[in-house]
């Protein structure tokens, strides 16, 4: 009747550490913890777990109970072979021991100390590799039985998973850490980034700006004689202000998003018109422009096409100086193709001769850029199509 209710208290023990130890996540404690609850239900003054660790090929004492200080961290060589340590480690059978009286194994002077007379080594294994070995001691001689061997088999194999399990946990932690730490960085370099980026960009849009300054300033210088040094002046000037003008939007959108060509095209187009106005004030120019998203590269193209075009019409479609313009950005109904329209009602051109002139050569190459086709039309006026995938 003692050992069944012997049993029947193992086997209810058991079932609490394993429910404690496998919501437990700290293997230090798990393993105190088993070496308090094996003391008590076998009625051993003293129990120890050793790990074994691979770079050394030691047994090492990770956790204890009732030992004085000094045995946690003691180590059995893995070539002992006189440690009943070792056997049960190698042999993975449990090792009963004789400390007085054992011919067989040898022991350190602190079982001594403590006047330990029997122990008792169980394997704690696992699949790949056994984890180490868990003892229990007392001071009374022959203290263990089979009845101790089958709880501390069952309990062994428990605690392995236990342990198994917070290493797994702990191991995960240190990967969410390490991710963490690594997202954390990542967001500070492109934090970092951004800031570089926002610093060139407002350099860049400053050197722009001083840029169509001097060449404003050096066309007022010349006067207003339309020569060919003050149209090339002029056609420099409409350039770089596009290429300004592209970075202002680029600054206020926080290079987050793309540009809006509503707003650019606007304020590009105006700025066009107070150039070319002052001496061209009979030419009205209309704009129909959808609110289109490109990106820093592809909006710069499309400006400097939209110059080139606004430019040439202006200096060439109007010999009296009077005329309309007209500039449309839409998109296509199937969102796949957009379309830039810039036309007038001036006196149009030859369009085999004007082919291989600079300036049609120049908006050829800035299409091409867009990877779209140009379509040009000079039967009423001129009329050039750009159509190009967003």
């Amino acid at each position: 009747m003692n050992n069944i209710k012997k049993i029947l208290r193992q086997q209810s023990a058991i079932a609490e550490f394993g429910s404690y130890a496998l919501s437990e996540k700290d293997v230090g404690r798990i393993l105190e913890q088993a070496c308090v609850i094996c003391s008590d239900l076998l009625g051993a003054n003293f129990s120890k777990i050793c790990e074994y660790n691979k770079r050394s090929k030691q047994l090492v004492v990770v956790a204890g109970h009732g030992w004085n200080a000094g045995v946690i961290g003691y180590a059995y060589a893995l070539t002992d072979t006189t440690s009943p340590q070792v056997r049960a480690f190698q042999t993975g059978r449990p090792v009963f021991s004789d400390v007085k009286n054992s011919a067989e194994f040898t022991f350190p002077s602190f079982y001594k100390e403590h006047n330990v007379l029997s122990t008792i080594d169980i394997i704690i294994k696992d699949k790949k590799y056994p984890y180490g070995v868990l003892e229990l001691d007392s001071i009374e001689k022959a203290a263990f039985d089979q009845y101790d061997i089958n709880f501390l088999t069952s309990f062994a194999n428990i605690l392995a998973q236990a342990i198994k399990s917070a290493k797994k946990t702990k191991s995960l932690r240190q990967s969410i850490k390490r991710r963490d730490r690594l997202i954390s960085e990542k967001n500070a370099l492109i934090e970092q980034k951004s800031l570089l980026t926002a610093e060139l960009h407002h350099r860049v849009r400053n050197n722009l700006q001083i840029i169509h300054g001097m060449l404003v300033s050096r066309m007022e210088e010349i006067g207003s004689d339309e020569d060919s040094s003050h149209i090339t002046l002029r056609k420099i000037a409409s350039r770089v202000m596009a290429m300004a003008h592209v970075y202002d939007q680029l600054l206020i959108s926080g290079g987050e998003k793309g540009i809006s060509m509503i707003t650019y095209l606007k304020a590009l187009i105006g700025e066009i018109i107070e150039i070319y106005g002052s001496f061209r004030p009979k030419i009205s120019l209309t704009q129909a422009i959808d609110d289109i998203e490109l990106n820093l590269d592809r909006a710069s193209v499309l400006g400097l096409i939209v110059t080139e075009l606004l430019t040439n019409a202006y200096m060439h479609a109007f010999p009296a100086g009077v005329g309309n313009i007209a500039v449309m950005l839409k998109r296509k109904p199937d969102q796949k193709l957009s379309q830039l329209i810039i036309s007038d009602d001036g006196t149009g051109f030859d369009e085999f001769k004007q082919c291989n002139r600079s300036g049609i050569k120049l908006i050829r190459m800035l299409v091409q850029q867009l990877h779209g086709q140009l379509h040009i039309s000079s039967q009423l006026g001129s009329e050039f199509t750009v159509e190009f995938t967003p």
